[in-house]
């Protein structure tokens, strides 16, 4: 008798035992017949099945088809996961009158933080009052009553407490987890559950959401029960239409050892402060058809449904407020602070230390793909320069190099910048390994390599060697292209551009070898060999 009574949702099968207790009991005899239509209905009468029910008048004026729509407090109900849309805290309260002096409360708190995800607190209680307790004396053979006594009433209360915590795994993903402790107790007896609900929720577009979770993933019962909780697949869509003035939303429930249920509802604001909702629970056939108004005044919304079953009628109402700033302006302010930062350590040359902060704003905006493409780079750098501090040419030139590659806007300028620094420490292998990296990721074709020459020899000496060598060969475009490398470091490097004015002349370009000779003149007009070669071209 004790788990009957305690259930919210028994079985119907357990009927035909209680016709005695009926004819002493009418309270306990209704709250029985209504626990075993609800059986039918949802999942044969498991032990916690009032958390099945529902929890806020907007998502039950739904249907409680709002496993993947919950974007309010009450998701610290529905879907952990789907707390991460929560933008500002919020308190939520529901009462739902059942029937014969039975409720159904519902209390929550979420808070959203700028950098740990966001976390609530909730707690969720079925009580019914005024069951008439009575003591039965028969005679030995059993077969007869002697005596019936009145010994009071007694109450049967179910109450869950949870922890709800929800955080994104990138832009699109986010992930959640629900402690919880459910309790029951029916006049002295008492037991209770611990167990452990986990969900992910995808964002495929602006306008569809689905979510995915498993209920009592892990389960602890105790007291006087031999109860467990049953193991419950969850599955929902969202879909939100005309800006999100229309939403419809589809769950579909699997609980072990009971059949599967479905709810599916709709929500469509009228005008910016008013909403019509509607919505059917099924398992299969339909089992309730449920319709709700919602009313936003400012920080304040005000929600009610209505439920029509086989019992009859089930009202609920609910409160919610929002308090606060706006979490989502405060996380982009701290990632934009966080960054900055970052920058700050960059020009400096501390890489490591504009890492941290890097990697503190990619923990507090795992989405933002720009900040995981700079960590990534930066981490790239690192590995062969973990510092460029101090004002001399080549550490300057290094810390612009690997800003700008960071950056990766100009991934040629730098090369081009890091070619500098390289060419002014040409014996720096490290430094030689970052812009061989860097040259590759920019679809350099030829890699700079360590001068072959004499010791004195530099990158751009290499690189002049390597030109005139291209000249000897024929290979006029190959000779252009290592000129144009010294040119992207000295743009008036004479050498360079006599090589590149050559190569244009030799392959019958003579007009544009004729444009880059006479810049050579306006650097040095005492330049004899490419005056001549001037004249051959006038």
């Amino acid at each position: 008798m004790k788990r009957i009574l305690s259930n919210a949702f028994a079985s119907v099968a357990i009927w035909a035992s209680l016709k005695r207790v009926m004819r002493f009991s009418p309270a306990v005899g209704l709250f029985i017949v209504f626990s075993a239509v609800c059986a039918m209905a949802q999942s044969g009468g498991q032990p916690g099945q009032f958390m099945s029910y529902g929890a806020g008048a907007r998502s039950l004026g739904m249907g409680g088809a709002f496993f993947a729509v919950a974007d309010d407090a009450s998701a610290s109900y529905w879907n952990p996961a789907a707390l991460t849309l929560l933008e500002r805290k919020e308190f939520s309260a529901m009462q739902a009158s059942l029937f014969a002096d039975t409720t159904l409360n519902f209390f929550t708190y979420a808070h959203p933080t700028t950098t740990k995800g966001t976390w609530a607190v909730s707690m969720t209680q079925l009580k019914s009052v005024g069951f008439e307790k009575i003591s039965i004396t028969a005679n030995p053979a059993g077969d007869e009553i002697i005596d019936i006594k009145t010994l009071g009433t007694f109450d049967s209360v179910e109450r869950a407490l949870a922890f709800s915590w929800g955080r994104e795994v990138s832009e699109k993903l986010s992930f959640g987890i629900m402690a919880k402790n459910i309790s029951r107790t029916l006049d002295t007896s008492a037991d209770s559950f611990n167990a452990i609900d986990i969900a992910m929720l995808q964002k495929f577009s602006k306008n569809y959401r689905a979510a995915i979770g498993v209920q009592n993933v892990f389960s602890m019962a105790s007291g006087d029960t031999e109860d467990k909780l049953p193991l419950t697949l969850k599955f929902g869509q969202a879909l939100s239409l005309f800006k999100g003035s229309l939403l419809f939303g589809f769950d579909i429930l699997k609980p072990q050892g009971a059949d599967t249920n479905w709810r599916f509802g709709g929500e469509y604001w009228l005008m910016y402060w008013a909403a019509l909702r509607f919505g059917v629970m099924g398992a299969p056939g339909i089992q309730e058809a449920d319709f709700g108004l919602g009313i936003k005044y400012k920080d304040l919304g005000f929600d009610v449904s209505q439920g029509v079953h086989a019992l009859g009628t089930t009202t609920r109402f609910s409160v919610t407020m929002r308090m606060g700033q706006s979490n989502k302006g405060k996380h982009d302010m701290q990632v934009r602070e966080l960054v900055r930062q970052a920058l700050q350590y960059f020009k400096s040359g501390y890489f490591s230390r504009a890492m941290e902060k890097l990697r503190a704003a990619m923990d507090a905006d795992p989405g933002n793909a720009e900040i995981r493409r700079m960590v990534t780079r930066l981490q790239g750098a690192i590995d062969y320069v973990p510092t460029a501090t101090g004002s001399e040419e080549v550490p300057t030139l290094t810390r612009r190099g690997i800003i700008a590659y960071v950056d990766g806007k100009d991934m040629r300028s730098s090369v081009n910048i890091l070619r500098h620094a390289f060419n002014k420490d040409p014996k720096n292998d490290r430094l030689l390994s970052l812009l061989n990296m860097v040259e590759k990721e920019a679809g350099v074709s030829e890699l700079t390599r360590k001068p072959e020459g004499p010791e004195i020899f530099t990158y751009i000496d290499q690189r002049t060697y390597d030109a005139r060598q291209s000249i000897y060969d024929g290979k006029y475009d190959l000779a252009m292209k290592r000129a144009q490398d010294i040119l992207d470091l000295e743009p008036n490097n004479e050498t360079a551009l006599e090589i590149m004015g050559s190569s244009f002349y030799l392959m019958d370009q003579k007009e544009k070898a004729k444009v880059i000779w006479e810049k050579v003149m306006e650097i040095n007009p005492n330049n004899t060999m490419v005056r001549n070669f001037l004249k051959q071209v006038n």
